[in-house]
């Protein structure tokens, strides 16, 4: 997928480094909706994960990783080597930087030792869900994943309870109908 070596590794076992391009880098910047706010405080109540940002977390390293790569080939690049991530709250925790860096270079085989890039199975899971997000998708299905959302937290009787409750703030205080409500919801 990525269609070169990624790797935290400072050296590749089997090849050596035979040039330096230079640093190279790729960032992202997510914001945090009204709606998936309310879901992570929401399960940040029971404790364990907040699946509503881990989504958000994996398909933006993908990006950053993407950005890093196409800045390494355009240097002439086929391996990017001491990849690390960063990530950084900005704009009060509404919105976190995610960032890939490492060092570019051109890899020369010295030895036995195969690459085989198998990123294409971290990324396969990402696409995925990227395709399912792309379809169209109706507000009664926005409806039913944000029930079982609200159930995994609060349990079947109060999940759905508390679900309305947030609808009703929603349209009480910013005026909007249920639709939107519930889309807001849903893509927070």
């Amino acid at each position: 997928m990525f269609g070169l070596l990624v790797t935290t590794m400072p050296e590749v076992p089997g090849y050596r480094v035979k040039k330096i391009l230079g640093l190279v880098y790729g960032m992202t910047i997510r914001t945090r909706g009204l709606g998936g706010k309310i879901v992570a405080s929401l399960e940040s109540l029971v404790g364990g994960e907040i699946v509503a940002y881990m989504e958000e977390v994996k398909k933006a390293r993908v990006e950053c990783i993407k950005r890093m790569v196409e800045a390494a080939k355009k240097m002439g690049a086929n391996a990017v080597i001491k990849v690390d991530f960063e990530t950084s709250d900005m704009m009060g925790g509404t919105a976190t930087l995610f960032a890939a860096y490492g060092t570019a270079v051109v890899l020369e085989k010295v030895g036995d030792v195969e690459i085989d890039l198998r990123d294409d199975l971290l990324v396969s899971e990402i696409s995925e869900e990227i395709a399912i997000e792309r379809r169209e998708i109706t507000v009664e299905d926005m409806h039913s994943e944000l029930v079982k959302r609200y159930t995994s937290i609060y349990g079947a009787m109060r999940g759905e309870k508390k679900l309305e409750e947030d609808i009703h703030r929603l349209m009480k205080e910013e005026g909007m109908s249920r639709e939107d409500a519930i889309k807001r919801l849903y893509s927070g």
